[in-house]
């Protein structure tokens, strides 16, 4: 998994792209801590990129969103791969990480 990271503002664009995995979850947690750490406001996600991803990226994600609500930061998903919208769908988390729309779209 490759990550990058951009801010503007108080707020923090994540790029994710390639797996996101119970291989690669381990490794970029504390990078994933840290990006967040940076952002004032909020935080997008931006997973279009993501070709993989199982039950440990999906805890990844939960502990990012959960990190940030103590201090009022927002998580948004601004972007999805059909490998996102798959698990999201299977484990019902659309409304979690705003994904309900995008799995309609999807649908269509």
């Amino acid at each position: 998994m490759s990550l990058k990271h951009a801010s503007h503002n108080g707020n923090l664009l994540l790029t994710f792209s390639g797996g996101l995995t119970i291989f690669q979850a381990s490794e970029r947690k504390p990078e994933l801590l840290h990006a967040l750490s940076l952002a004032e406001q909020s935080v997008s996600l931006d997973l279009s990129g993501v070709d993989e991803i199982d039950t440990a990226g999906v805890q990844l994600l939960l502990l990012l969103r959960r990190e940030a609500e103590p201090s009022g930061r927002r998580i948004e998903v601004v972007a999805y791969s059909p490998a996102v919208l798959a698990v999201f769908d299977l484990l019902q988390l659309h409304d979690w990480f705003g994904a309900e729309g995008a799995a309609l779209e999807g649908a269509a």
